[in-house]
Parts: structure tokens; C-alpha cells; sequence
């Protein structure tokens, strides 16, 4: 576990990873992002075949109004 904090630059290149990741979400499912969280999870370890916690990001999505202008 890391104890010492991240260089700022190290901290702003993994924002514009996950900004571009959400924007693809995004377009691909034609929604919005609502909610993003961190929960621990148990699941079976590949390597061990045991149970483990885990962690994952959950993802909360909510569909986007689909416009269609009258012309």
C-alpha cells in the first residue's frame, strides 16, 4: 500500500485517463455518468482458488434524453 503522496503530475495523468475512459462510456452507451464508487468485493482468487476482497469501481449510468428536432 502506498503511504507517500502521488507527484501532482502522476495525479493529472491518471484524470485524463479515466475523464477519456467516462467519455467513451458515455458515447458508446449514450448516457451520462451519475455515480462512481470504490467498493470492496469478494470473489475467488485466480491464483489460489480461495476467496478474496477485492476491490472495483462501480459505474452509475443514466440514459440521456434522446432530442429529435421538428424542421
Amino acid at each position: 500500500m502506498r503511504t507517500t503522496p502521488l507527484p501532482k503530475s502522476a495525479v493529472d495523468e491518471a484524470e485524463r485517463k479515466v475523464g477519456a475512459i467516462l467519455d467513451e462510456l458515455e458515447d458508446d452507451t449514450h448516457s451520462e455518468v451519475k455515480d462512481i464508487n470504490l467498493e470492496d468485493v469478494v470473489e475467488n482468487d485466480k491464483v489460489s482458488g480461495q476467496p478474496a476482497v477485492h476491490q472495483a469501481v462501480e459505474i452509475t449510468v443514466v440514459p440521456r434524453a434522446q432530442r429529435k428536432w421538428i424542421k
